[in-house]
This record gives C-alpha cells, sequence and structure tokens, in this order.
C-alpha cells in the first residue's frame, strides 16, 4: 500500500472539497514555507512546516525546519525530499501552481524527481491536475468538464496508444516540440492510455 504524504505549498489556494476528494486518511501533512497559511484556512494541521519563509513570517510551530534562502532546493523539493525519507511514495500537491510561470514549472519538475525516485506525484488545484507518467499502461478516469491534454515532456514518447477519448490514436510518438496532444477530452468515459518510451504529462483543466 502506497504511503501518501500532502504537501501544501503557497501558490493559488484550493478549496477544502477539492482536498478531501483526493485524502483516503493517514495522510503525512507537509506545509512548505507559506504553505501553512492555507493549510490554516482548510482546517488542518501540519504534521511539519519547513521552508526559508521569505514569503511568510516564520512560524511559532514545534516540528518546523528552517533553511538559508540562499540553496539548491525549492521549498517543495525539501518538502518532496522530507517525505520520501520518511517513506512516502505517493505525493498529493496542493498551492503549486498559479502566481509566477517558473514556480509553476519547477514544481512540474519535481514531479519528474519522485518518477526518478521511484514515487509518484500529482499537482492539484481547483482547476487542474498535473501527473508525470512513466512508460505503461493507464486508466484516466473521466472529468466531466475538464480537458485532456498529453505532452512529452521528454523529447519524445514512443508507442502511445490512446483509446477512449474524443481523439484517439495507436503506435504514434509525442516530440516536445508539438502540441500534438492538447485538449483532448474524456468526459464521460475513462481514457486508456499506453506507452512504451519517455516521460508523458497529462494536465486536466477545467473549462
Amino acid at each position: 500500500m502506497n504511503k501518501v504524504c500532502a504537501v501544501f505549498g503557497g501558490g493559488d489556494p484550493v478549496s477544502a472539497a477539492v482536498v478531501r476528494k483526493e485524502f483516503s486518511g493517514g495522510e503525512l501533512l507537509i506545509a512548505a514555507d507559506s504553505g501553512y497559511l492555507l493549510m490554516h484556512s482548510l482546517g488542518l494541521e501540519p504534521d511539519l512546516i519547513l521552508g526559508d519563509f521569505d514569503s511568510a513570517p516564520e512560524p511559532d510551530f514545534a516540528d518546523k525546519q528552517v533553511y538559508p534562502k540562499q540553496k539548491d532546493d525549492t521549498d517543495l523539493m525539501l518538502a518532496l525530499k522530507e517525505g520520501l525519507s520518511r517513506g512516502c511514495d505517493r505525493f498529493l500537491i496542493f498551492g503549486a501552481t498559479g502566481g509566477r510561470l517558473d514556480h509553476t514549472y519547477a514544481a512540474v519538475q519535481s514531479l519528474a524527481y519522485l518518477l526518478e525516485q521511484g514515487a509518484s506525484g500529482v499537482i492539484v488545484s481547483d482547476t487542474e491536475r498535473i501527473e508525470l507518467l512513466a512508460p505503461g499502461s493507464y486508466t484516466l478516469p473521466a472529468m466531466k468538464g475538464y480537458t485532456l491534454s498529453l505532452f512529452a515532456y521528454t523529447d519524445s514518447v514512443g508507442g502511445l496508444t490512446v483509446t477512449g477519448a474524443e481523439y484517439t490514436c495507436e503506435g504514434i510518438t509525442l516530440r516536445n516540440s508539438f502540441p500534438l496532444g492538447v485538449s483532448n477530452s474524456a468526459e464521460d468515459s475513462p481514457a486508456k492510455v499506453c506507452f512504451s518510451k519517455g516521460i508523458i504529462l497529462v494536465i486536466r483543466s477545467k473549462l
């Protein structure tokens, strides 16, 4: 069974309903920097707060890790590494979108780091769901009112077959220089995605 870590960042707020839908109970809760403010607004108590606190006052909290502002890891990456060190292999990331594009892209790169560590993660907001997938076969649930976009995160994604969506394909190659997989739809039934090479970026966006 996966041990799940939920990380809260300082990006756009997320609703309690969206968070509850993702939780199954027993998650390790980590606030990355100002993410503790988001957790407070949701009525959640973190197990750990960490960061350099350049975007919010350093909180008075017993289980806290304070880092210098000049460092190699983002606060989100610090939180993910801490979760990995505590045995987590599935990560739910909230408050990682909105605001600065560089921060959002850094969060996506953090998903790639999790894959390298044999773990997985998903970035969840009120309007988007973002994840990276390694080669294999996946069933992506229907999401009414959301688009389904598939992009090559690596140079290419090979042997891609998509069924159950509005636009299907069989054995094609996606390249990261052309957005062929943008704005598909799987609103009424699950889509099945299978590929043999590369890493694919899956983005569900609310219409």
